[in-house]
């Protein structure tokens, strides 16, 4: 399905100390809160897991719904790939995130954010083989081994590959997007190892009678909110209370019934997430880290950013009210 890649992130990587892509980071966070917040709306985005159309779809409800509760104009803007989103992320553009724990965590770290409402299961990772598959424990999975898995920065990408510190004793990355895909993959053996949460491949295979599992990951936290630290403390408080209460709830029934089963959001709490950007840290500091404007600028020409941020300062609304781009 993809081409298969070896990637190199590990411990050998930890020698850096903080990343200098924090502090550029800061210092753009710094310059903008010496804005007037009152000149513009407060911008909400989220990880570019779907098509813009069903962003809009599942997050501009929520975008409409702080709008009332602040009275101040909220705008969910689309990021147009991957590169985009954690360009948005280094930056601080946005004021209102929603992504998964790795990019949560690296944020309370690097950009003293505020921690919001979160999906209250836990993230819990799968590393699985088809059944009587040659290979059985981690030090087997090394080695030249293919790994189908999402590509980073997925945090289940991240996670597998901690366990791999040495680049020289790494599996192969077959870069595939979805579960499903990834577990037919390892059934069919075109790959030796696929990752997956533990409620998808339970879903995909309850009584494991076609995989084995070789490793299973703690229980890290899931997804969730943080507010920039752009905002002023009060309304970032303002923000967490209006998404906790039952309108905001109501407001994130899609978001809800895609990433947590229809549960409540309920409140977090930033020592969870403790060390869960380590991976992270280390793949960003590898990919861009010393030369980050450099390489940020050649990841941007590749897609075509400059044209895609001058359309997305051109917001437009739908007939229902709810922000899109088109």
């Amino acid at each position: 399905m993809g081409k298969v890649v070896q990637v190199a992130v590990g411990a050998s990587l930890a020698v850096f100390g903080s990343l200098g892509l924090a502090s550029a980071a800061v210092g753009q966070r710094n310059a903008a809160q010496a804005a007037p917040l009152n000149d513009r709306p407060y911008v909400f985005v989220a990880a570019p897991r779907e098509s813009g159309s069903r962003g809009r779809r599942d997050y501009g409800p929520v975008a409409a719904f702080l709008t009332k509760a602040l009275g101040h104009k909220v705008i969910y803007r689309h990021p147009d790939g991957w590169i985009t989103y954690e360009s948005w992320i280094w930056t601080d553009h946005a004021d209102i995130y929603f992504d998964g724990p790795q990019f949560i965590a690296w944020r309370l770290h690097h950009l003293d954010q505020t921690l919001g409402p979160r999906v209250p299961q836990s993230q819990d990772w799968r590393l699985y083989t088809w059944k009587n598959s040659p290979v059985h424990t981690l030090r087997q999975a090394a080695t030249g081994q293919v790994l189908c898995a999402p590509p980073f920065p997925n945090f289940g990408s991240l996670w597998v590959m901690s366990y791999f510190t040495n680049p020289m004793r790494q599996p192969y990355i077959r870069d595939m997007h979805g579960w499903k895909a990834i577990f037919q993959a390892v059934r069919a053996h075109t790959c030796m190892m696929g990752i997956g949460p533990r409620l998808s491949v339970h879903y995909l295979d309850p009584q494991h009678k076609g995989i084995t599992i070789i490793q299973k990951g703690p229980h890290f936290p899931n997804q969730g909110f943080t507010i920039s630290a752009k905002l002023p403390r009060a309304v970032r408080e303002r923000i967490v209370q209006a998404l906790l209460s039952p309108a905001g709830q109501k407001a994130m029934l899609r978001l809800r019934r895609r990433f947590a089963h229809g549960r409540r959001l309920i409140a977090g709490h930033a020592a969870m997430y403790q060390g869960v950007d380590r991976e992270l840290a280390l793949q960003w500091r590898e990919v861009y880290g010393p030369v980050i404007q450099r390489d940020l600028a050649a990841d941007i020409r590749r897609e075509h950013l400059p044209v895609q941020q001058a359309r997305a300062q051109e917001v437009v609304h739908d007939t229902a009210g709810t922000p899109r781009l088109d």
